[in-house]
């Protein structure tokens, strides 16, 4: 409890503890003996007031929820119920403390008419996090009047509700709208298919052009003519993403102002092009992720995540269902780039001892490092020829060829810039060279299309059968 001066003591203390402070000092007459009356009696009637108001808030508590889920950019409420066990409240005000990253639609205090003994009231905040991550909202403040209105009755009430933010994935789920997300491939049907498959289809006579190692020559005996097996795809196969969260999946993504919106972009900032919207790789590589485990879980595959910097930080078995879904979910969206060196090495060691059967591991890496690419060039035969790797990485924003369809360059500066982005494109098209004698495919898309190529090789490769 912390009283603070309302507006009537202060008015007194202005009309009538000013006048009477100026005579106790300066008069000697017997007004001085007035003028110290008048300031005992300020003072005595303040102070019973304080105590007689002390425990006035002591009845009063606030309850919360305590896990509330949000996403970036979209409107959320936080409900808090105040309740009263003591003697009637005329007003109650109270104030919520609120995250830099957090946007409040309304203000962030407000007040209660009357609370009653026994009564709950419950008040909504709606609030717009900016951020995704991990934060606590610890306390509320709450203030009321004493009992004869010279103070402020001020207090803080403990909370424990903890926020969880989400990345926002509805322009991809937009920009893969044509492709496959939610209910399957559009204008089809999800049919059986089959094919050079692992799993058992069915037994059928011979036909001209099937292969002699697919014939069931336990089944030909029996019916004395030529039986082959066919096989399906496989239902249920093991995917897993590696996201890389060091000091290069901290690199900038910039788009002008318009060309770009959602609330996948942290914030906006203006320099001497313009004002410019800003985001990370790694936000790109997390909402990467989330949306190739919804895609895994509606083909029937097993989703797996796996996180690493300088050392392997999460390792979640792939599992399917929702409840899985929300596991990684849970892993991810806390987070954020590390100032320090990708190791590859510890992170092929670890595939390769806890991955026992053939999987589809996607790595999320930005290679456009040549000492990193290099490393990662070294590590890679430890998982290579077990497991079929497929890597992926936001294209850096320069790196194109000298003479693509962008636009022409007007100064010095452009034209150095350009030859700098065509040395850059040429390296990292050698390391894709260099990758596929490894049987790796390296993938560089923009950063708007990172998803979507993700998820269209995903379904390639599960409809070549390649795992």
């Amino acid at each position: 409890m912390r009283p603070v001066p309302h507006l009537p003591l202060l008015w007194v203390a202005f009309l009538v503890g000013i006048p009477a402070a100026t005579l106790l000092v300066y008069d000697q007459g017997p007004l001085r003996i007035i003028a110290a009356a008048f300031l005992a009696l300020i003072f005595l009637v303040a102070a019973i007031d304080c105590f007689l108001s002390r425990a006035r808030l002591s009845p009063v508590s606030c309850e919360a929820p305590e896990l509330i889920r949000g996403t970036t950019g979209r409107e959320m409420e936080v409900l808090l119920t105040f309740s009263n066990i003591g003697p009637k409240l005329e007003r109650l005000r109270y104030g919520i403390p609120v995250s830099r990253f957090f946007r409040i639609e309304n203000d962030v205090e407000g007040t209660l008419a009357g609370l009653d003994s026994g009564k709950r009231i419950t008040v909504k905040s709606l609030q717009t996090p900016l951020k995704r991550g991990h934060y606590q909202m610890k306390h509320v403040f709450i203030e009321t009047c004493s009992k004869w209105g010279f103070w402020l009755i001020r207090r803080q009430l403990a909370l424990e509700t903890e926020l969880r933010i989400y990345p926002d994935l509805s322009n991809e789920r937009k920009r893969l709208a044509s492709i496959f997300l939610m209910r399957g491939h559009d204008g089809s049907h999800l049919v059986r298919q089959v094919g050079k498959g692992r799993d058992f289809e069915q037994l059928r006579e011979y036909q001209p052009g099937d292969d002699y190692v697919d014939i069931d020559w336990k089944a030909t005996a029996r019916r004395q003519l030529p039986v082959t097996r066919t096989y399906q795809i496989e239902k249920t196969q093991e995917v897993y993403v590696v996201v890389d969260h060091s000091r290069l999946s901290g690199r900038e993504i910039r788009v002008p102002v318009g060309d770009e919106t959602g609330a996948d972009w942290h914030y906006s900032e203006s320099s001497s092009g313009g004002e410019e919207m800003i985001t990370t790789q790694l936000e790109k590589f997390l909402h990467c992720s989330l949306i190739l485990a919804s895609v895994a879980e509606k083909q029937g595959d097993c989703f797996g995540f796996v996180s690493f910097s300088g050392k392997v930080d999460q390792f979640i078995r792939a599992k399917s269902g929702k409840g899985h879904y929300n596991v990684i979910r849970d892993a991810l969206y806390t987070l954020q780039p590390e100032s320090v060196a990708p190791d590859f090495e510890p992170l092929m060691i670890a595939l390769r001892q806890k991955l026992t059967r053939r999987a589809l591991i996607v790595m999320l890496v930005d290679l456009s490092d040549p000492l990193t690419a290099e490393h990662f060039f070294e590590s890679l035969p430890l998982i290579n020829r077990q497991h079929l790797v497929l890597v992926n990485m936001v294209r850096p924003p320069h790196a194109r060829e000298l003479f693509s369809r962008q636009s022409e360059p007007e100064t010095i500066g452009e034209i150095y810039e350009k030859i700098g982005g065509h040395l850059q494109w040429r390296e990292l098209k050698e390391l894709r060279n260099q990758l596929l004698h490894l049987g790796v495919e390296l993938g560089l898309p923009d950063h708007e299309e990172l998803c979507a190529e993700a998820v269209t090789r995903y379904l390639n490769v599960k409809n070549r059968q390649l795992i």
